[in-house]
């Protein structure tokens, strides 16, 4: 079964023509003005934001390692189901690290609250979040912030499958308190980039050498964002794209919402998730699945599949193989 997520023929097309004046190798990096980097104009332009609040990195994982290891923190706030790179960071650093319960948003909203925090404290959340493609509300993020007294990391990495992908850079560029993370590798479907990029007014000493060009990001990924940011058909074709994406998503949480004997929270992902009270139920289910691509499951904290979204058979196979196990 052809796959939207591995076999993207729109953008190796796109990769193809457009080889010759990608790869050419004339990046002239200037260490000593790192806000020239290209990459850095083109998203500030792209966005409409100063470079200054501008960080480009080798994707979501580099800025995590950077930021979560960063001395000044005391403590680590972390939702209880989140990426693993976050307490795998926070453990190395040997820093504090305290565990947020809630498997939606407004349960993990109610457990901060229960906490007490001040002003050297890091609190790490994903919105869409990484574990259910759940979104945090403007409304959520504005009660975040006046419950929580640190700086909050917002990892957008699938933002752009939602309906608002601005996601939450407006309350950023308002607030020295906000980091946020972007990754081209989602929006794009271009994984094997390595490179996303960190937006925040919070001056961080001495971040811009640790996270620099061309030390963490290759010229040709550089040159090759440039470009397509700046190709409105091929753009608009990644929304259309998405769009398809967020179309087959949607035909699996409308099919399986009301199974009594499964979880399905609203995602705002390019994935779903299944979450299971029985083990056992989440054993049968995935073992109806996992021949197809892109199924995964979990069981460290909460027993749940996830399920990388990509055509309407797809889904459509698998809304037939759940309902043939809940039956």
């Amino acid at each position: 079964m052809a796959s939207v997520w591995q076999n993207n023929k729109l953008l190796r097309k796109w990769e193809q023509k457009n080889f010759k004046r990608i790869a050419n190798g004339d990046f002239n990096y200037n260490l000593a003005f790192p806000l020239e980097d290209p990459l850095v104009i083109a998203i500030s332009n792209y966005l409409n934001i100063k470079r200054e609040y501008i960080y480009v990195g080798a994707g979501s994982s580099q800025f995590i390692g950077a930021i979560v290891g960063l001395k000044c923190w005391n403590k680590i706030f972390l939702s209880e189901i989140e990426f693993a790179l976050y307490k795998r960071t926070a453990d190395l650093s040997e820093k504090k690290i305290i565990n947020i319960k809630g498997i939606t948003t407004d349960e993990f909203i109610n457990s901060l609250k229960k906490t007490k925090s001040n002003a050297n404290d890091l609190l790490c959340i994903s919105s869409p979040r990484w574990f259910s493609g759940e979104l945090f509300s403007k409304k959520q993020i504005k009660e975040i912030l006046e419950n929580f007294n640190g700086t909050l990391i917002i990892d957008e990495a699938y933002i752009d499958y939602s309906n608002d992908e601005k996601g939450m850079l407006g309350l950023c560029l308002k607030s020295e308190r906000i980091i946020l993370l972007r990754s081209f590798s989602k929006k794009f479907l271009a994984s094997g980039y390595r490179t996303g990029y960190m937006i925040t007014k919070k001056e961080i000493v001495g971040m811009r050498n640790t996270i620099i060009p061309p030390h963490s990001v290759s010229s040709y990924s550089e040159r090759f964002f440039c470009e397509l940011l700046k190709d409105e058909k091929i753009l608009k074709a990644f929304v259309e794209t998405r769009e398809y994406i967020k179309q087959n998503r949607d035909l699996i949480y409308n099919n399986l919402k009301s199974e009594t004997q499964i979880r399905v929270i609203k995602s705002s992902a390019n994935f779903i998730s299944i979450i299971f009270d029985d083990k056992e139920l989440m054993e049968e289910v995935y073992n109806n699945l996992n021949d197809l691509a892109g199924i995964q499951k979990f069981d460290e904290v909460v027993p749940f599949i996830k399920i990388w979204v990509n055509n309407e058979k797809f889904s459509n196979v698998v809304i037939a193989r759940i309902k043939e196990i809940l039956k």
